[in-house]
């Protein structure tokens, strides 16, 4: 009788398969960017970009203020936010992750964040806490 079992699952598990294979390629709604910037990851250690091409310190931590909306003149001096690595996403984009130590906050924090442009032009678009 187990061996009828061991058939009848093997039968069950190739017909999912088959059924199954050809959805395995197809993008899903919402995933497609995500595939992209994941790829981009995978290729190799040349989508790395040089670190002279990064935004600066002192531009992370206006572009952090200007996106979050924090008054920068009110907060700033008390604030740092430095660079720590990037990777690019495609030609135009990058994303870094940041730590930031912040004035009115105990403590630092670190930021992922995706900046938009290319190098001595760069505008962050999105900023995560992490």
């Amino acid at each position: 009788m187990t061996g009828r079992g061991f058939l009848f699952g093997i039968a069950i598990g190739t017909v999912i398969g088959i059924y199954a294979a050809p959805m395995l390629g197809r993008q899903s709604i919402g995933l497609r960017e995500t595939s992209q910037a994941f790829l981009s990851i995978v290729k190799g250690t040349d989508r790395i970009p040089d670190k002279a091409t990064w935004p600066t310190s002192e531009h992370a931590k206006s572009e952090l203020f200007r996106i979050s909306k924090w008054d920068i003149s009110k907060h700033g001096d008390g604030s740092t936010v430095s660079v720590k690595r990037c990777i690019s996403i495609d030609e135009y984009s990058i994303a870094c992750e940041l730590s930031a130590h912040l004035g009115w906050i105990e403590g630092k924090k670190s930021v992922e964040s995706v900046f938009e442009g290319g190098p001595g032009r760069w505008t962050m678009v999105i900023a995560k806490n992490r």
